[in-house]
């Protein structure tokens, strides 16, 4: 089973192929939005550089969010035209899940954590995508203190105060694990079933600032 991987919700972009749940090849890009510029190209070398073809891959994977509005489009928009074009099966993954299967550690809490902007943070709850406000966020993890690891780009917003509040231990992971991968999207994916790109849609779990604004 081939599957290319496709992970750009946030300000980073990777593109991964995997081939029976063993990764091939990864490109990891964080150099700020450029999603839309260079996704197209990027499949096609990361294709080429394996010596495959775009039409041996079996399956595609993608990230359906939360996250950058543009990126998640930019992401869907690319494989949901490829699961068209080459009748393939997509398997969506949401953002926090793939960031929670970047480790595995045992005996404390990993909780995925997004930042939402104005004081708030996309986590998962009863396998639903939830927006809550850090002082919630803290509250609802206190009985964890010192022994919880908090991941994704909301402890870096976040850092000074998720110390204080749940112990120094939460914010301690190396910066890189806090980037959802497309390697892991791939290797998610890898035991999920496949379904037609007319299934599959982006997780928007608020609108965006621009719909929200009020038009005068």
């Amino acid at each position: 089973m081939k599957i290319l991987a496709i992970e750009s919700s946030g300000a980073s972009l990777s593109v991964a192929i995997s081939e029976n749940s063993n990764i091939v090849a990864e490109y990891f890009y964080n150099a700020g939005k450029i999603h839309s510029e260079i996704l197209i190209s990027l499949i096609e070398k990361i294709v080429k550089d394996v010596n495959w073809d775009i039409k041996d891959i079996d399956k595609f994977a993608v990230s359906s969010g939360p996250g950058s509005f543009t990126g998640i489009r930019v992401a869907m928009t690319t494989v949901k035209t490829l699961s068209q074009t080459l009748n393939k099966p997509v398997v969506s993954i949401d953002t926090l899940s793939i960031l929670e299967s970047n480790i595995n550690i045992k005996d404390i809490k990993i909780v995925a954590a997004i930042d939402a902007l104005r004081e708030e943070l996309y986590i998962k709850q009863n396998n639903k995508v939830i927006i809550v406000t850090i002082k919630d966020f803290i509250k609802k993890y206190k009985k964890y203190k010192n022994n919880i690891l908090v991941i994704g780009n909301a402890v870096e917003v976040h850092k000074k105060v998720l110390s204080k509040e749940l112990g120094k231990t939460s914010v301690n992971l190396m910066p890189n694990l806090h980037f959802p991968k497309a390697s892991t999207l791939a290797f998610i994916a890898s035991d999920k079933e496949g379904v037609s790109f007319k299934e599959v849609e982006p997780l928007y779990v608020r609108k965006s600032w621009a719909e929200e604004k009020p038009k005068s």
